[in-house]
């Protein structure tokens, strides 16, 4: 299989190098086909993403297929402008210099796509990666097989290999394909994979962009447990059953509303869910096996609030709250990444924030209050790929906003303009037109040269 993707990786090179800084055309031509696509089959997608996840209709359509094609209707719309070189003259002692940066393609893109979000986090990167005039090779995950399937299916009617490929497959393909010489890799998933790709992708030297994961922390201000606020924290945390990596691991409200947030986060649950949550069309299921069982095992490090059962013949968990964690249990340092959220009290603001400088960089800290002076101290006191104030999720979808985190919670961002930054590198091209011929610049130097240098250095440099 190797043979093969190297022939596609060296279609989509040449067909990359072709099209340079310009190709204008072709560009919106591809963007316009992954739009048609996913128009064309809408009712296939959704039906995919339930059948993978249990996605209800409006949650896959909202947080999948609309976001997608937001993204691609922006990038159209200001790949024009994104494209066009910067130029700039000056003239310098009678000498004039031009100076010119285009944006372009670095070749073929590796995409190694996660099953969270299996459409919207597999194309996503793909619109970025063909408005820079890249060729794509896209891994989706094998956990989700229907959706997976269904890019290999549709992606040849619309795409000749030289723009975009589907490679399905599971571990032993994503081996094989990084142990190859790419142009760029992106990958979305695990901190622990991403250090493979990583490494993978030293050995040739090659760009990558990695969107990792982390504990989100969500802090709330005295005061700013309320209905509103609850309702907030509950949509985002349990959209596709908590396996966001945006999500709020734990949510940290002051004792003394403490019992006041539990108390209204056990009536929003009943609201969105019903007292059957399992029964629910409106909720979703864990993606395989070996997750579900991961994240039941939490269940023994806490006390369960809210929740706590589950069907293992269908993967599926309520929406649980833990409270009174076990100190130094796995839940409270690993990635939760399913519907259990903790919530812990505190007492002091500053005693949580110094604890939580001493875990791994977030992709996103959430802060609750009316308070600008808190929010600002928060903001100041924790790293975090992202900073969000009185909302969960939404930054994400942003178009005017780069996504990405830093250090454990990923390497590089995206999205918008971001996208196309990333998966183009400048190339500069300077031209000079001397009128005088300074012949001090050249050897034997002396005393003269120096002293003229340092006297003319801001016109001649």
């Amino acid at each position: 299989m190797s043979n093969l993707y190297e022939a596609v990786r060296d279609k989509q090179r040449l067909r990359s190098q072709q099209l340079g800084s310009r190709g204008l055309s072709q560009r919106l031509d591809a963007l316009s086909l992954l739009k048609q696509m996913l128009i064309d089959h809408q009712d296939l997608w959704l039906d995919a993403l339930h059948f993978d996840l249990g996605k209800p209709a409006v949650e896959a359509y909202s947080s999948e297929l609309a976001v997608l094609l937001n993204e691609i209707d922006r990038t159209s719309r200001h790949l024009q402008k994104w494209l066009k070189p910067t130029v700039k003259r000056r003239v310098l002692l009678g000498s004039i210099d031009r100076v010119q940066v285009s944006a372009h393609p670095y070749g073929s893109v590796l995409v190694l796509s996660p099953w969270n979000y299996p459409l919207q986090l597999a194309l996503m990167p793909v619109i970025g990666a063909l408005a820079g005039g890249n060729g794509v090779v896209l891994k989706p995950s094998e956990y989700a097989q229907t959706t997976s399937a269904l890019l290999a299916e549709l992606v040849p009617r619309y795409f000749s290999e030289d723009t975009l490929y589907v490679a399905e497959g599971g571990q032993s393909v994503a081996e094989s394909l990084t142990a190859l010489k790419w142009d760029f890799i992106f990958f979305t998933g695990s901190t622990e994979t991403g250090r493979k790709v990583y490494q993978a992708a030293a050995a040739h030297l090659t760009p990558v962009l990695l969107e990792l994961g982390g504990k989100n922390p969500c802090i709330l201000d005295v005061g700013a447990t309320n209905k509103v606020t609850v309702r907030e924290i509950a949509w985002g945390k349990f959209l596709n059953a908590g396996q966001s990596c945006i999500a709020p691991d734990t949510v940290y409200v002051p004792r003394k509303d403490y019992k006041t947030f539990l108390h209204l986060m056990k009536e929003r649950l009943l609201a969105f869910y019903g007292d059957a949550p399992l029964d629910s069309d409106d909720y979703g299921r864990i993606i395989h096996q070996q997750h579900f069982d991961r994240l039941i095992a939490y269940l023994d490090q806490g006390e369960c609030y809210i929740g706590g059962h589950y069907r293992d013949d269908q993967l599926k968990i309520a929406p649980t709250i833990m409270v009174d964690l076990k100190e130094d249990s796995p839940i409270t340092n690993e990635e939760i990444f399913g519907p259990l959220l903790a919530v812990v009290a505190y007492d002091k603001l500053d005693d949580l924030l110094k604890d939580l400088r001493k875990q791994a960089v977030p992709l996103v800290v959430y802060a609750f209050s009316k308070d600008n002076k808190w929010l600002s101290h928060i903001e100041e006191s924790l790293e975090s790929g992202a900073f969000s104030v009185n909302h969960l999720m939404l930054h994400a979808v942003n178009p005017h906003l780069p996504f990405g985190g830093k250090g454990q919670s990923g390497l590089g961002n995206y999205h918008g303009y971001a996208s196309f930054k990333a998966f183009t590198y400048q190339r500069s091209r300077y031209s000079k037109r001397a009128a005088i011929k300074l012949s001090q610049q050249f050897p034997p130097y002396s005393t003269f040269a120096l002293n003229a240098i340092k006297h003319f250095r801001k016109r001649i440099f």
